[in-house]
């Protein structure tokens, strides 16, 4: 029971995380919309953080379904298997977790979809305004390499 607990305990970190994720991706999603690239940058530096600590837990979660396994003789368990089956008292309470982390990490995959089309769209209208203000060029900002020749702009004309 031990390292039920310690399962417990690892997921429901998992789901103060994923939360947390969730709630930076819709700020993130606001400021792309409000073109705020200052606050879009800090969000990206805070995502990045919880990337690391999702990777931490994901590692913990693991080794310690591992322990589960060698503890049960059993090999390919799954959090379904060992609420069903293993947990006793703490059946419930992993079930539960279990589908909240489902539909969170469906969540956070739903807002990261969103914010990848809303990137390329913005990314799209400022590669139209550059190619309309003629300095848009070829390798210029890793946008569109299609481009063959650039005119020089005015601001490189005069310094």
């Amino acid at each position: 029971m031990e390292n039920i607990t310690a399962l417990i305990e690892i997921m429901q970190s998992q789901k103060k995380l994923y939360i947390e994720m969730k709630a930076i991706l819709e700020e993130e999603k606001q400021a792309a919309i409000k073109w705020d690239a200052e606050r879009t940058n800090e969000l990206a530096k805070t995502k990045d953080t919880l990337t690391y600590k999702e990777k931490f837990l994901s590692e913990a979660f693991i080794n310690c379904i591992r322990k589960i396994e060698k503890e049960s003789g059993r090999e390919g368990l799954r959090v379904e298997i060992i609420a069903r089956e293993m947990a006793g008292e703490y059946s419930a309470e992993l079930a539960e977790l279990r589908n909240d982390l489902i539909t969170l990490t469906r969540d956070v995959n739903s807002l990261n979809t969103s914010l990848k089309i809303l990137f390329k769209t913005n990314m799209t209208l400022i590669n139209g305004l550059f190619s309309k203000l003629g300095i848009g060029g070829r390798n210029t900002y890793g946008i569109n390499k299609a481009y063959k020749t650039a005119r020089t702009s005015t601001i490189c004309q005069t310094g």
